[in-house]
């Protein structure tokens, strides 16, 4: 809990001095101090910090600790609903014990008045009987009651009274006896008792008022004065009740005024009207910052909006006319809608309808799976809040809007995750909890209230033309991480930029009619010598190109990438686009200007510029918009060296940390780290290598079943069957089931023929043999292919996805350019007809050094009819290449069926997978 609270504070302590305090001990994020609803300070206040390790520290320091004369508890915070969290006791407080009883009995009162009236009135009734009869017989008691009797005269003793009140006493005792004989309710005449009770009981009132007056020691006077003062008393109070109908009916013009200090009060009020007199003033007792003025006529309510703008206690104050409201608030209260203007009514009725609209787009989180999240910290980030959502499932997206005039956020936002059933869970989980020293808020998502025409449409619509859906479906996957080629250019830029630089026109580099190289190659040609100087220009700017080269695992979220712009565009040509949507921090261009890179400081406006411009128009052409790898920049706007995350550091830097906790595991792991990479770790499985494992333990996991076979050869990967535990679904269970994959079909023979039944933790495993083909995941290996593949063996290139219609001449036009060949080998198609290619080749150099020069100028990025070229380094000798090729097609075709085949088709059959990995096992002959 990032959160403290901090009771005994001095009555006249500030908020700034409190920041002051608690501010030197981490980063404030929340300060709030706890008023009465009359403003009076309790006397406590919370404090939030941005990490809990930075409360803990302020704990530390600052309990029992004096804070000018008083001595401060401070504590942790607990949870809203926490059992541990203690009772209050304040009467302030909403869940003090007191106030729940409260609740109790108001709730118990609004059930059944009547009957709990009832019930009291027969307590009491109880009680005074039980007293009563205790002391009935007791004289003493008798006599006191006597002499406490109010109706009892002063010369009572004097007359005897006493003595004829016994009398009638026994008299009544008497007659109620009597009463009792005779039927209830009716005299001897036979005529009901009560048939004169209404009319008689005013005159009896009357009877006993005078009585009373009778009986006190009064002059006639004094007497009569009293009795013509009551006559005048009764109609005196309909008169007050009409005054109060009156005051409260009449119409006033009616100013409010905004912005009005916490402490103010209505004497402060009228002082600042003077020499005005306002006729009343409303101070909210509930609500603060704002008070209602009214006055009798229209001059003085004139009079009094000349104070706009002045100032209370140092505060400016700002007035509004409130006098149209006031008359719509008195209808709706009284039920007369004809004081009402139709303006007032209609705006009433429009604030109703937005409300009402309001609620309506207010989506179930379990349909939608957006929550709208509030009450944050001002220096939280996006990249905070999405750690903290992921970990209840995958987020899709994260927006945090930023205040353009401050750069700051503005303490809300929104999150949307990909299933609806972990936005529940999470709203479930983190609604009401702590987050960076501030109780975060969650509600749900409602939907976009401005939605622009083009947002509305589908594209399944039949009205839509076929340009027009396709543009809306690219417009729609534009966010998604395809991995397109970076440096990418097309035909046409690059002819715009050839011709720039040669000072000629697009027709001269395209016409062939003079002679020399055909069209394609000079396109060929020219692309890789524009993508080599873009490639020195990002170097220069800054610009990471190893990230371009992998394939990213992280993208960024504040770095666009747009590609294939018009020839020759200009930065100041591309700011006005993207500028509006928010600041820019960067933008790298290069000089061909077909490429740019466009750097935001806020994450939301980048996300809203990539929304709003992918797939626009731009010039003559479309905006290609790409996400940039993460961390492509060496340095980061205000100047800070980036340090690229990559794996062995962050193994180095773990392996390093368990050393000082625990040695002996870090000496083990060390020392199976060091043990020496298979030989034909790289290669791919052959085919017909995975065995499928039944009947394992259910505890048994992949490096248990690895190490098991791991004896036998090598191994490509290894699957246990899974699946969600219904009752904890972040836990998978075994489904005693998998499979394993060897590199070697004779390894996987092997263990089918002498690993049956092989115990494995206990179980008695059964192999057979599967047709799935497992896919690995070995980052490291994959990684050591790809090296494996930009490593240079020697002066021949591979080149694959050589266009079907490219000539051979054009092929070695394109290489030619950069050294002397020894030789360039496209192999054919035997097939009957057209004799065409394969669509790969071979190119050997003189040198080593024109073949390394050539392989990096290709390989970036260079077209031929539209298809771009791959290249890979070959290790085959031009000796050993056609008996190699001769040796795995009798490998494989001989005595078999496919051979037959092969005679009776009378074709030749030639493994273009085969020649890839030739290198690998031609090593392996040759060690041999």
């Amino acid at each position: 809990m990032s959160r403290i609270i901090v009771k005994q504070l001095p009555k006249h302590i500030t908020e700034d001095k409190l920041r002051q305090i608690f501010g030197a001990q981490g980063t404030v994020t929340d300060l709030q101090l706890k008023y009465t609803p009359d403003g009076k300070f309790r006397q406590f206040c919370f404090v939030g910090y941005s990490s809990e390790d930075e409360a803990q520290a302020a704990i530390r320091h600052l309990n029992n600790t004096c804070i000018q004369t008083s001595r401060v508890r401070v504590e942790s915070c607990a949870a809203l609903g926490s059992e541990s969290k203690p009772q209050s006791w304040s009467k302030y407080a909403k869940d003090s014990k007191k106030n729940l009883d409260k609740l109790k009995a108001e709730e118990e009162a609004k059930e059944d008045p009547k009957k709990r009236s009832d019930k009291e009135k027969k307590t009491k009734d109880d009680t005074v009987e039980k007293i009563l009869g205790k002391r009935k017989d007791d004289p003493e008691f008798q006599e006191f009651l006597q002499a406490h009797d109010k109706s009892r005269t002063l010369w009572g003793n004097d007359l005897g009274i006493n003595g004829n009140q016994n009398e009638e006493e026994n008299d009544e005792d008497k007659s109620e006896q009597d009463e009792e004989d005779t039927p209830a309710g009716r005299d001897d005449s036979g005529v009901d008792a009560d048939a004169g009770d209404e009319e008689a009981a005013p005159d009896d009132e009357d009877e006993e008022d005078m009585g009373k007056l009778a009986e006190k020691p009064i002059s006639d006077l004094e007497y009569m004065k009293s009795l013509m003062a009551g006559k005048a008393a009764t109609p005196a109070t309909p008169s007050k009740k009409a005054a109060k109908a009156d005051k409260s009916d009449l119409e006033l013009f009616t100013i409010k005024i905004h912005n009005v200090p916490y402490n103010t009060k209505r004497q402060e009020v009228l002082k600042f009207f003077k020499p005005l007199k306002p006729y009343s003033v409303r101070l909210p007792s509930k609500v603060h910052g704002f008070c209602y003025v009214g006055f009798k006529t229209e001059k003085d309510m004139v009079k009094g909006m000349l104070k706009n703008k002045s100032f209370i206690k140092g505060k400016q104050v700002f007035f509004s006319d409130f006098t149209e409201k006031n008359k719509v608030t008195k209808a709706g209260k009284t039920g007369g809608g004809p004081a009402a203007s139709p303006s007032s009514a209609e705006t009433g009725n429009a604030k109703w309808q937005q409300q009402q609209d309001g609620l309506s787009k207010e989506d179930d989180i379990s349909e939608s799976g957006r929550i709208f999240f509030r009450n944050l910290a001002y220096t939280t980030t996006e990249e905070e809040l999405r750690q903290l959502f992921e970990q209840y499932g995958p987020v899709v997206e994260v927006n945090l809007p930023v205040d353009k005039l401050t750069r700051k956020i503005k303490g809300f936002g929104t999150v949307t995750y990909m299933m609806p059933k972990h936005a529940l869970e999470a709203f479930n989980t983190l609604d009401g909890t702590d987050f960076h020293g501030r109780l975060l808020h969650l509600l749900p998502g409602k939907d976009i209230a401005e939605k622009s025409a083009q947002d509305d449409l589908d594209e399944n619509d039949a009205s839509l033309s076929f340009k027009q859906k396709k543009a809306l479906k690219l417009k729609k996957n534009a966010q998604k991480p395809i991995g397109w080629n970076t440096l990418f250019l097309g035909a046409n830029a690059v002819a715009e930029i050839l011709a720039k630089q040669f000072k000629t026109t697009k027709e001269r580099i395209l016409d062939t009619n003079d002679g020399g190289s055909s069209a394609a190659v000079r396109l060929a040609l020219g692309e890789t010598q524009i993508v080599i100087e873009m490639k020195r220009f990002l170097e220069a700017e800054g610009v990471r190109l190893n990230a371009f080269d992998e394939p990213p695992k992280r993208r960024s979220n504040t770095v666009i990438l747009a590609k294939n712009l018009p020839a020759a565009t200009e930065t100041s040509e591309l700011t006005p686009a993207f500028s509006r949507f928010g600041p820019i921090g960067r933008i790298v261009l290069p000089p061909s200007g077909v490429t740019a890179l466009i750097e935001y400081c806020d994450p939301s406006e980048a996300r809203q510029a990539f929304k709003k411009l992918a797939y626009s128009k731009f010039k003559n052409a479309p905006l290609y918009l790409e996400w940039a790898p993460d961390d492509v920049f060496t340095t980061t706007l205000s100047g800070e060296a980036v340090i690229p995350q990559s794996q062995p550091k962050e193994e180095k830097k773990e392996e390093e940390q368990e050393k000082t906790e625990k040695p002996e595991e870090s000496q083990k792991e060390t020392s199976q780290e060091e043990k020496p990479i298979a030989e034909d770790a790289d290669d791919e499985p052959e085919p017909n290598t995975t065995l499928f494992l039944r009947n394992l333990n259910f505890k048994t996991v992949q490096e248990t079943v690895e190490k098991h076979f791991r004896h036998l050869g090598s191994i490509h990967t290894v699957e246990i069957a899974k699946r969600k535990d219904p009752e904890n679904p972040r836990q998978l269970n075994s489904l005693g089931y998998g499979f394993i994959q060897f590199k070697k079909s004779a390894v996987a023979d092997h263990a089918l023929k002498n690993m049956q039944l092989t115990h494995i933790d206990g179980n008695p495993v059964e192999l057979k043999r599967s047709d799935r083909v497992l896919k690995s995941h070995d980052q490291a290996g994959a990684q050591r292919r790809l090296a494996a593949q930009k490593l240079q063996t020697g002066t021949k290139i591979l080149v694959r996805n050589i266009p079907f219609q490219a000539q051979y001449r054009e092929v070695r036009d394109i290489f030619k350019a950069f050294g002397e060949l020894r030789s360039l080998r496209i192999p054919k198609k035997a097939a009957g007809g057209e004799e065409t290619h394969r669509g790969f080749g071979f190119v050997d150099y003189m040198s080593k050094a024109e073949a390394k020069r050539a392989f990096e100028a290709l390989s970036a990025s260079t077209h031929l009819y539209g298809r771009r070229l791959v290249l890979e380094w070959s290790a085959n000798d031009d000796s050993q290449d056609v008996e190699e090729l001769r040796k795995r097609t009798a490998a494989k075709f001989g005595n078999s069926q496919a051979a037959t085949a092969a005679k009776r088709s009378r074709r030749a059959f030639f493994d273009v997978e085969a020649v890839a990995p030739a290198g690998d096992e031609d090593e392996e002959d040759a060690g041999q």
